[in-house]
């Protein structure tokens, strides 16, 4: 008796339906293949000449613009961003530096930079730098707390003189330092 072929199963079929939903030929059969790369269209450019200039410019097209005057209005480019906090920055900089030095050829003029130049921080030798940076500090702390205390009881056109003045000592020393202690950066 010769074997007969089995019918087939449900995944059999299940398999056979999913293969042919999607094109799928068993292998060796001759299928139509699509060319591996299609010709170029007419007028096409080749591919190796993609994304270059062209040789010759195009031809320039008629000018097909009515007789008369026309006006054309193109608007102003329009002003670059500003960054408000790096100019505030820069501006609170040079009225900090314009405060301080006035102070500092305040004391300069009234003989204090003489006073500690000549009776601290020639004494002192190679210690000049730090006494005059801690005199410096001293004159701060001092027309800080002077001015976050006592200046309050004043009325408010007469505080920015007062604590000015009082930054004088702290402009003063700092200058006195810079010029005269050893090993100054000036």
């Amino acid at each position: 008796m010769a074997a007969q072929p089995m019918p087939p199963g449900a995944d059999e079929l299940r398999t056979r339906a999913h293969l042919r939903a999607h094109h799928v030929r068993p292998f060796g059969h001759d299928t139509p293949r699509g060319t591996a790369m299609p010709s170029p269209t007419p007028g096409e450019p080749p591919w190796w000449s993609v994304g270059k200039e062209p040789a010759a410019p195009p031809p320039p097209t008629p000018d097909t613009t009515a007789p008369g005057v026309h006006v054309h209005i193109t608007p102003p480019p329009e002003p670059p961003a500003v960054d408000h906090a790096a100019v505030d920055r820069r501006a609170r900089a040079r009225r900090w530096f314009l405060v301080h030095g006035a102070a500092a050829g305040t004391g300069w003029t009234f003989g204090l930079h003489d006073a500690i130049t000549h009776g601290l921080l020639e004494p002192t030798g190679n210690g000049a730098t730090a006494a005059g940076l801690a005199l410096a500090g001293f004159g701060w702390f001092g027309a800080e707390v002077v001015g976050e205390r006592y200046v309050r009881v004043l009325p408010s056109r007469v505080r920015p003189p007062v604590l000015w003045v009082l930054r004088i000592p702290m402009a003063t020393a700092l200058l006195a330092t810079a010029l005269h202690a050893p090993n100054a950066l000036i």
